[in-house]
């Protein structure tokens, strides 16, 4: 009686269910905002600030111990105002179950979008061998016209008895231009990452469905570093009408990369009404955040409810006392009656 909930399984719980809401709503304004994370921290603040004050608050309102009947006017703002709040509130916990409903159409997009980027090195090492190929084509022209043409068989960069030799150099200089240790790590981790992150994909993993701008740009990122590799030529590679084609020109997968991890878009930032998962365990939430302000007992000197009707004031113990007071000194009045009485009659008894 009397004593303020400081500390309880209540609170627990209430703080518990405040995680869920805070992490869940994190996650769906990341999906609203297209893998902003700053406005996503700041709005999960605002809202575990905004449900602290508005439930704690009211628990706090119910066990003052003054001041009741303007403190109650608070606590019913807070209690009647909650559920408006709360469902305010709870909008991007809505929107993360409605992405959630789609998970499986969105991993399998997700997954397909980054599993295309595998094609691109398959398209590299497809325009590496090509290229080495249509090289070897035009050294061994070169080579073959060495008595008709021997000004283009010494500007090609041969010497008459060692040209077999300096082709099997020329072209191992290039397969390795192509085809080094550094692409063989690119591709390696890439992989790595490709295989990860379709393994772990899941609505639930914000930060990796969520981010696919800066997964976007790191595929874009390796694209860019397979071109670096392609635009290494030697200097006598386009020697005798040999085109050498840019890698960008031969590679169509990273526009499938592109259009898949875009059509991502859609599904994360496209609102609807709550389902029923969404519903049932917000208010599950809801009345799991109100644990402290059921627990809590109001003070007995209040005569104020949250209903507005007022209690009946109880028997104080000073009236009691007074009470019992008065009833000891009737029986001290009879006693000394009592006790006079007999003293008269032992008087009268004596002088008769």
């Amino acid at each position: 009686m009397n004593e303020q909930l400081k500390f309880s399984w209540g609170h627990i719980i209430a703080f518990l269910a405040l995680i869920v809401i805070s992490y869940i709503s994190f996650v769906g304004v990341t999906y609203m905002t297209d893998g902003n994370f700053t406005t996503a921290s700041i709005v999960m603040l605002i809202i575990d600030v905004v449900f602290f004050i508005i439930f704690i608050g009211a628990q706090m309102m119910k066990a003052t111990e003054n001041k009741f009947a303007k403190k109650i006017w608070v606590e019913r703002i807070f209690v009647f105002s909650s559920p408006v709040i709360f469902i305010l509130a709870m909008l991007p916990y809505f929107h993360f179950w409605t992405v959630h409903s789609q998970e499986k159409e969105i991993v399998g997009d997700f997954t397909n979008a980054i599993k295309a980027s595998t094609q691109m090195f398959e398209d590299y090492e497809g325009y590496a061998n090509e290229r080495i190929e249509n090289y070897s084509r035009m050294l061994d022209s070169v080579i073959s016209n060495k008595n008709t043409n021997s000004d283009d068989f010494t500007r090609c960069g041969f010497t008459s008895g060692k040209e077999n030799i300096q082709k099997e150099n020329m072209l191992k200089t290039l397969r390795l231009q192509l085809i080094s240790t550094n692409y063989d790590s690119l591709k390696d981790e890439a992989i790595n990452w490709i295989n990860k992150s379709s393994d772990g994909a899941s609505t639930f993993n914000v930060f990796l469905l969520g981010n696919t701008k800066h997964i976007k740009n790191a595929i874009h990122e390796w694209n860019n570093q397979l071109c670096d590799f392609a635009s290494n030529k030697l200097s006598n590679e386009e020697f005798s009408g040999n085109q050498v084609a840019d890698f960008s020109q031969k590679s169509n997968s990273l526009n499938a990369v592109d259009r898949g991890l875009d059509g991502l878009t859609t599904k994360f930032t496209k609102m609807a009404f709550p389902n029923v998962i969404a519903i049932l365990t917000a208010i599950i939430l809801y009345f799991a955040l109100l644990f402290p302000y059921f627990l809590q007992d109001r003070h007995t000197k209040s005569l104020q409810s949250l209903t507005n009707r007022k209690k009946k004031p109880a028997k104080s113990s000073k009236s009691q006392s007074i009470d019992n007071y008065d009833e000891v000194d009737c029986h001290y009045e009879e006693a000394d009656h009592f006790n006079t009485q007999d003293k008269d009659d032992d008087y009268e008894s004596f002088t008769l």
